[in-house]
């Protein structure tokens, strides 16, 4: 052996030593990872494992692999690489450290894959659980290990590849990222070092993932950047969509942030500093849907700061422009978004309070502070589907701005929203806005907001159709949730209302308009709730009144019908419960300018026309407070030339509502109202006016009415048959009411308590009407009392008392006539007709008596032989002697012949009386002579009316006499008012 130690020798043991050493390093070590590692590792992953190429190099240490892979059972790559390289430094064994010159992993691929039943095929190769590591020895307390020094040259990773699919989703999902860069330079392990590495990976085609920075393992710390660029959403997004029901059909998001990680340090330090994230081209869209209902533009959010230690977020900026939302309400009262944004899963089981997952009592809360918030030019449309006829509005130009968030918020937030509505109106609100308590006090406006979008929402409360119109308001609002001080809400500012126009929805006329409603100065509040109006302004409202051919209003029908909620029978369970005190409302002044109202009634025909013009005026002071009274003063014109004015006071908002109102009318042309006068009266209008002058009190639910009506020149035309006109004598009661001078002057006094059910005003006026009317018609001489100086009675008016037997009228009865007279003079459209009459009874009894004593006159005479002088009386012996004369003779003729007496002789002998009476009786009845008798006192009464220029004569007539007039004490001409021809 001692050639050994010869030089010769000695290089031939070394020679034959590099030698083994070659040929271990080159041949056996790629032996025996090929037979043997491979297969114990393939036996121990229950996989196949193959490799193509094993070369070890023993002179620079290097090991390359190519073609490595695992397989699944069918044959199909789980994992593996094309190539492994890594090359240790002999240095190492000096060093005291693994020192690598390079570590090379190319083209290594992933295939993950969860199957239809949720398994991981990747989870296969742990092993199972439970399961004993071999030559793990047993520990009964972790230690903590140290990290072995390891340093390497250069680490790679190139063209990566990791497929995943993932077949338990309804839909599989599919997701390659590739490739994927990985380069690690002069790392270490060594206390305080720092590497250098860089990431990158293209998870699809322009979707890139970038990551580099610096590493440090003792202590574990890193810093670096990390950015995102093109990555599409929708990709991503079909993973987590079987979870919701909405899907993202549009998108890419960018981020890029620094950050510092120290996860050795108690508590771990981790900061993330001017973090940026942008999303573009967002759209997503309602399961099942066509279109998407949310659109992004753009989304950003800029200079993310975020500390782990101090549980702080600070975002420079959040800006969203141009976003398009299209939401509606369904007819549950749910929005769309609600459903679309629930999860699938949304119940799950609460949260046990002891979890581990609840923040402790001792952990410092995050505190986040957002400065700046834009949201700008966005747009919404809403419809609202709720309602029988959708409601659509639409928002264009939607800018919000806000700055200074920090959560928890406990400070104000400034709000500045701007927005456009359906196309013509604009909302502006600036102001602040609390959260928790609720607070907001901002300044609101609105300007040219169009009423005809809200359309529908009316349907709910009328049948109208608002055709034009537009809302304006501009003010400040306070809402507070919690106000122990103060209102719940409250509103200062004004409001109105431009170029409305409602019609009818059934046959589009309209039906009311009006150029301007203002309502300046307005304080509300609620809780409690009050309501102060400095100035509210009307400019020409117009209403337009219609009676329907079937004698209804058009505005009773444009009330939507509603389904009664209790039958007619039903009563009410118990008394009413009071609604409690009024609420408050002062009105400074009301100003109408140019009001109008114009009325047609259908129901006859030709339909009537008229209405009321240029109404101008206030009313001031209107409170509800009981004691308050509001001063009226109101003009107009009614059918465009006659003159109304309203003056009085008022109180309509007080609980106890008080009126004391004087409306006068003068001069109202009747003829519009023709076809009234043909329906109702019978006859046809041809001219007329109309004046009024009313006076309505209301106090305590008490009403006292005074209605002075005066017609002027009322004149009617033909007669009209009409199955509506009255049974009143018509001409008669106008000659009745018209004076001298053509006036028709009435008074109707009504009274009335509002609090009983069946008062009706209208109906009150027309019955008092029609009473009066009636009761003139059936007693025409009360009215010509009440136009008699000193009046009279009805009864003493329609008669004209004559003693028995003569044609001579008393004093009283001259008196009289003469005052009936003048009440005729004041009724020029009357005549009098006159019925001269006679008592068959006591006008004979006088007119036998006068012939009697004619008779015995003229007997005296002829005994004398000299006619008597005038005035001359018989002696009373004479016409004693006479009578007894013409007595006696009677009866001796009454004995002779066969007709028996008519009067039975007295047992005693005749008184000179009874012998006048027997006399008297024995007349024969002269007819003629009581017909002469009642026409001369027709002819008495008709002389004392006409005669002295009193009445002409065509306006009194006589009639045929009466001759069987004995029911009363005195002889009575009777008097009857007709109406002239």
């Amino acid at each position: 052996m001692r050639w050994l130690l010869r030089p010769t020798g000695l290089a031939i043991l070394a020679l034959s030593l590099v030698l083994l050493y070659a040929l271990a390093g080159f041949f056996l070590v790629p032996y025996l990872i090929t037979a043997y590692a491979i297969p114990a590792v393939s036996e121990k992953l229950k996989h196949p494992v193959l490799v193509k190429a094993v070369e070890f190099n023993p002179f620079v240490l290097s090991l390359r692999l190519t073609g490595f892979e695992i397989r699944e059972s069918d044959q199909s790559a789980l994992l593996g690489f094309d190539e492994f390289f890594v090359n240790l430094q002999a240095s190492s064994l000096i060093r005291r450290a693994y020192v690598f010159d390079a570590i090379r992993l190319t083209v290594p691929y992933v295939s993950a894959r969860i199957s239809k039943d949720g398994h991981m095929n990747l989870a296969e190769l742990a092993p199972p659980e439970g399961e004993p590591q071999p030559g793990a020895p047993p520990q009964t307390e972790k230690t903590k290990a140290g990290v072995p020094a390891i340093e390497i040259g250069e680490f790679e990773i190139a063209q990566a590849v990791v497929e995943f699919r993932d077949e338990s989703k309804p839909k599989p999902y599919a997701l390659d990222i590739v490739p994927i860069h990985i380069v690690f330079k002069n790392f270490h392990t060594k206390p305080g070092g720092d590497n250098s590495y860089a990431f990158t990976a293209e998870l699809g085609k322009g979707e890139t993932l970038s990551w580099a920075g610096k590493v440090s393992l003792e202590p574990l710390q890193s810093s670096g950047t990390f950015s995102l660029s093109g990555v599409k959403l929708p990709n991503l997004w079909q993973y987590l969509h079987d979870r919701f029901r909405f899907d993202v059909t549009d998108g890419t998001v960018e981020a890029d942030a620094s950050y510092a990680v120290d996860i050795d340090a108690t508590p771990m330090k981790l900061q993330v500093s001017q973090a940026n994230v942008r999303v573009d081209k967002l759209a997503v869209k309602e399961d099942g849907g066509l279109d998407p209902v949310i659109t992004i533009p753009e989304l950003n959010v800029k200079g993310v700061d975020v500390d782990l230690v101090t549980h702080e977020v600070t975002v420079r900026n959040i800006a969203v422009e141009r976003a398009s939302f299209i939401a509606w309400l369904n007819p549950d009262g749910t929005v769309n978004y609600q459903q679309m944004f629930a999860p699938v899963d949304a119940a799950k089981p609460p949260v046990a309070a002891n979890s581990a997952s609840s923040p402790s009592k001792d952990e410092k809360p995050w505190s986040i502070w957002l400065k700046e918030i834009t949201l700008k030019d966005h747009t919404i449309d809403f419809d609202d589907r709720s309602l029988p006829t959708p409601a659509h509005v639409e928002v264009r130009a939607l800018t919000v701005k806000t700055h200074d968030v920090r959560i928890p918020i406990k400070e104000a937030l400034p709000i500045e929203v701007g927005m456009q509505l359906n196309e013509t109106g604009t909302i502006r609100v600036d102001g602040s806005i609390l959260p928790n308590p609720f607070q907001a006090d901002v300044t609101l406006a609105l300007k040219d907001i169009a009423i005809r979008p809200f359309q529908p929402y009316f349907d709910k409360f009328a049948r109208i159709d608002v055709q034009s119109g537009a809302a304006n308001l501009n003010g400040a609002i306070h809402l507070a949730t919690d106000h122990p001080n103060g209102p719940l809400m409250s509103y200062e500012g004004n409001v109105s209302v431009e170029g409305l126009s409602v019609a009818d929805r059934d046959d589009e006329d309209e039906v009311a308009s009006l150029q301007t409603l203002s309502l300046n100065k307005i304080r509300v509040t609620v809780d409690p709730t009050t309501v102060s109006i400095h100035e509210l302004v009307i400019q020409q409202p117009m209403v337009h009144l219609v009676v329907l051919q079937d004698g209804g209003l058009n505005l009773r029908k444009l009330a939507a019908a509603s389904p009664s909620s209790a039958s007619v029978d039903e009563k009410p369970a118990g008394p009413q419960k009071s609604t409690g005190p009024p609420v408050p409302v002062t009105v400074g002044v009301v100003k109408l300018v140019k009001a109008a109202v114009t009325f047609r009634d259908e129901s006859v025909q030709p339909p009537v026309q008229m209405g009321l013009s240029a109404l101008t005026g206030t009313i001031k002071g209107l409170s509800s407070k009981q004691l308050a009274r509001a001063d009226v003063d109101l003009t107009g014109r009614v059918g465009k030339v006659a003159p109304l004015k309203i003056v009085g006071t008022i109180n309509p908002l007080s609980e106890n509502t008080f009126t004391d109102l004087t409306i006068t009318l003068g001069g109202m042309d009747l003829t519009a109202g023709g076809p009234y006068s043909g329906k109702f009266v019978g006859y046809g209008l041809l001219k007329g006016k109309l004046s009024l002058d009313l006076k309505y009190k209301v106090s305590q639910k008490q009403l006292e009415a005074e209605n002075k009506v005066l017609v002027d020149q009322l004149t009617f035309g033909e007669k009209v048959d009409s199955p509506d006109a009255t049974s009143l004598p018509v001409p008669l009661v106008v000659a009745l009411l018209k004076d001298r001078k053509g006036r028709i002057d009435i008074d109707l006094p009504i009274r009335g308590d509002l609090n009983d059910p069946d008062f009706k005003y209208g109906k009150a006026v027309l019955s008092t009407l029609l009473n009066l009317l009636t009761k003139i018609v059936a007693s025409p001489f009360s009215l010509m009392g009440k136009l008699i100086p000193d009046g009279g009675d009805e009864e003493s008016l329609q008669f004209v008392a004559f003693p028995p037997g003569s044609t001579m009228m008393a004093e009283e009865e001259l008196k009289k006539l003469e005052e009936l007279a003048k009440g005729l003079e004041e009724r020029p459209s009357l005549r009098l007709d006159i019925t001269g009459t006679a008592d068959p009874i006591r006008d004979r009894q006088a007119l036998n008596r006068m012939k009697l004593q004619a008779e015995v006159q003229v007997m005296w005479q002829r005994e004398r032989g000299t006619p008597s002088a005038k005035g001359e009386s018989i002696p009373i012996n004479d016409e004693q002697r006479l009578i007894q004369h013409l007595y006696e003779a009677h009866q001796k003729k009454a004995i002779s012949s066969t007709v028996p007496p008519t009067v039975d002789t007295p047992a005693k002998p005749p008184t000179h009386e009874d012998m006048k009476q027997v006399l008297m009786a024995a007349m024969p009845l002269d007819e003629e002579g009581l017909r002469s008798l009642a026409r001369q006192r027709a002819d008495q009464v008709r002389e004392q009316l006409t005669g002295e220029g009193k009445l002409t004569d065509e306006r009194v007539y006589l009639l045929d006499v009466d001759l069987n007039v004995s029911d009363h004490d005195q002889i009575r001409s009777r008097l009857a008012i007709e109406a002239a021809p």
